[in-house]
């Protein structure tokens, strides 16, 4: 962990979409430099959490404090210049431009930045798609496409990457890649905020695991006090079987 001041301060966040309720008090604490991943059954609310952080929900009350500022309802471009960066679920990249061209429009809100530079900082941290620059996106494996999307992400230099299910549709080999690049990413000094289907592939690279049932926290813990019996319980009952503790 590269620092240990708190970063991210989540408190009785209630959030949805239009009338629909989806979020019922979420408290929550992120340090700078945490690898943090979300877990829980399907309907639980992970992804909304991560949408109503990049501004993306209907804000219902409750504070999202960012380095002591209240962001509740600020919108994603606005979100974006407090260094927060967000990673859809699915393909979400420009599959008939070449990968430089979909960097260009990933860094559409820079204002007087230097576009090319930025570009080349991306290639440095994905070697990869620098020797593919030139190639259509939508030619390129899952996996590799998924790498666009966080190149896509990271172009602005966020300090904290929200990532919403990245191993979706993709072979073993391609979730093994991505996930390697979220590590390495983490490593070098970004704090990561992950929603994965992918139990085991998310708490083999998270040092934190909470656990959201029925648009609540009920479970934070380090990875490690956490078994897959355990969590299976979670998902289930909102409980652990071996002490009920809660979150």
């Amino acid at each position: 962990m590269a620092d240990t001041h708190m970063e991210l301060e989540i408190d009785n966040l209630r959030a949805g979409y239009g009338h629909l309720d989806i979020l019922h008090g979420v408290n929550l604490k992120i340090r700078h430099g945490e690898f943090v991943t979300l877990l829980g059954p399907n309907g639980a609310g992970k992804s909304t959490l991560l949408k109503s952080l990049f501004g993306m929900t209907t804000h219902k009350g409750g504070a999202i404090r960012w380095k002591g500022k209240d962001i509740a309802g600020l919108r994603p471009q606005a979100m974006l210049g407090h260094g927060i960066a967000y990673v859809p679920q699915g393909r979400c990249n420009f599959q008939l431009m070449t990968i430089d061209e979909n960097l260009e429009m990933a860094a559409y809100t820079i204002r007087d930045g230097d576009l090319k530079g930025e570009r080349e900082y991306v290639y440095d941290l994905f070697p990869i798609l620098r020797k593919r620059r030139n190639e259509l996106a939508g030619n390129m494996s899952g996996g590799e496409q998924q790498l666009l999307e966080m190149a896509m992400a990271v172009l602005r230099r966020p300090e904290i990457l929200l990532v919403d299910e990245p191993s979706v549709g993709l072979s073993p080999q391609a979730i093994t890649l991505v996930f390697n690049e979220l590590k390495r990413l983490h490593k070098g000094g970004r704090t990561v905020l992950l929603v994965e289907q992918n139990t085991r592939k998310a708490m083999e690279a998270a040092e934190r695991a909470v656990v959201l049932r029925l648009g609540k926290v009920i479970w934070d813990s380090p990875v490690g006090e956490l078994s897959s019996a355990d969590l299976g319980e979670l998902f289930m009952t909102g409980r652990r079987a071996s002490d009920a503790q809660p979150a």
